[in-house]
């Protein structure tokens, strides 16, 4: 203990403190200590259990998608004269991920032979700006003149489609393996047919469920759109029926305001020399399966119940609070509350030192029982005093 400093008192610096109820009679302490406790009871009832289904267990789970699509188009070019018929293929051609679907509202379509000419999409000042190897020169226009795939005719055929009434039907589908192992849930259980609403859908539905603005397709048919279609289970797995929530929204424009829409290129080969490029833009559509089973389960009540039954332990510690440091009496209640015993090391010692010292006197000498006591006396009450 040398680290210590010599006039500090041990026993007080390493004292132990135990737990003493004491009753307090006041009535507004035993109002707030009880309205603590019923509100608790009332939001672990109501709150936990009731409100937030603290009684049920959950699983959430992601499903499964399949489509199929319904329709056709027929355009006249707005730019070489042509006129060409859509089928549903060419229309969501290509089919860029399984679930998904792209319908194509405008369509630029390039005839095009490989030779040497102008590639507009390769801008330059000097001749190192192309490519070296191949012969790549500067053309006074400013782009670089090499062999490249080149444009047989001077205007493309351009064609803007009308698709706002062509269907897709969506299968989805979802289980939960956790809370429901055996059961299935799908929109072919009771409707093994396409229909609308329900699970068969136009482009100009989808486009006006989007939330939390709808899209009108006369908005989005020359620039195109990217929407999200979700099917959302919330089932009780203890029945056998359920029937999904459709939700929409608008996600091209939450990435880059500046640049929205949707649009790709892709070729169509005629032969090794010569090809046909479409330019294509229209609207994606991301399909998604996605919910949340739950079933009554004891074992969550309980868990719950009791997590939250940890709760009912602050309403003492709140009133304990209220009572030593709001309420006006509060020193009188801090006064009960607490009691400081005396120092029992001192107390043995002093102890011991008047049993050698009636030891060593005389048997004449020696100091009786009852002076003995009148000092023990002295010592408590000077202690008593102290504390």
């Amino acid at each position: 203990m040398d680290w210590l400093d010599g006039n500090e008192d041990q026993d007080k610096t390493f004292s132990y403190n135990t737990k003493q109820q004491v009753e307090i009679k006041d009535r507004w302490l035993g109002f707030t200590n009880i309205t603590l406790t019923v509100g608790l009871l009332l939001y672990i009832i109501f709150g936990v259990i009731i409100f937030s289904k603290g009684y049920l267990e959950f699983e959430d789970a992601i499903g499964a998608v399949a489509t199929h699509v319904r329709g056709d188009a027929y355009g006249s070019s707005s730019g070489k004269p042509a006129s060409r018929y859509f089928s549903a293929e060419d229309l969501t051609y290509p089919g860029l991920e399984n679930g998904n679907v792209f319908v194509s509202t405008r369509q630029r379509i390039y005839r095009q032979r490989r030779g040497i000419c102008e590639d507009h999409t390769m801008p330059c000042e000097y001749d190192t700006d192309c490519t070296v190897e191949a012969g790549g020169k500067c053309s006074p226009k400013g782009f670089c003149s090499e062999p490249s795939w080149c444009n047989v005719e001077d205007d493309p055929e351009i064609y803007e489609l009308d698709v706002g009434n062509f269907y897709i039907w969506v299968k989805s589908s979802i289980q939960f393996i956790k809370v429901a192992p055996s059961n299935i849930y799908s929109t072919e259980n009771d409707h093994p047919y396409p229909e609308k609403g329900f699970n068969a859908f136009t482009v100009r539905d989808l486009l006006m469920m989007c939330d939390p603005v709808p899209v009108r397709y006369e908005e989005i048919s020359e620039l195109g759109a990217a929407i999200e279609v979700q099917f959302v289970w919330e089932c009780d797995v203890s029945l056998k029926h359920c029937t999904p929530v459709v939700k929409a929204k608008r996600i091209d424009v939450m990435f880059d305001e500046n640049n929205i829409g949707y649009s790709f290129v892709y070729p169509e080969y005629i032969t090794d020399d010569e090809r046909m490029l479409h330019e294509v833009g229209g609207v994606r559509i991301f399909l998604r399966t996605s919910g949340q089973g739950r079933k009554i389960s004891v074992a969550a009540l309980v868990m719950k119940a009791s997590t939250a039954g940890t709760l009912l332990s602050l309403a003492p510690i709140v009133a304990d609070l209220l009572m030593l440091k709001v309420y006006k009496q509060a020193r009188k209640y801090q006064a009960r509350k607490y009691e400081f015993s005396q120092d029992f090391s001192d107390f043995l010692k002093g102890q011991r030192e008047r049993e050698e010292e009636k030891i060593n006197l005389p048997i004449n000498n020696q100091i009786d029982d009852a002076e003995v006591d009148t000092r023990e006396r002295k010592w408590q009450k000077q202690l008593d005093e102290e504390y």
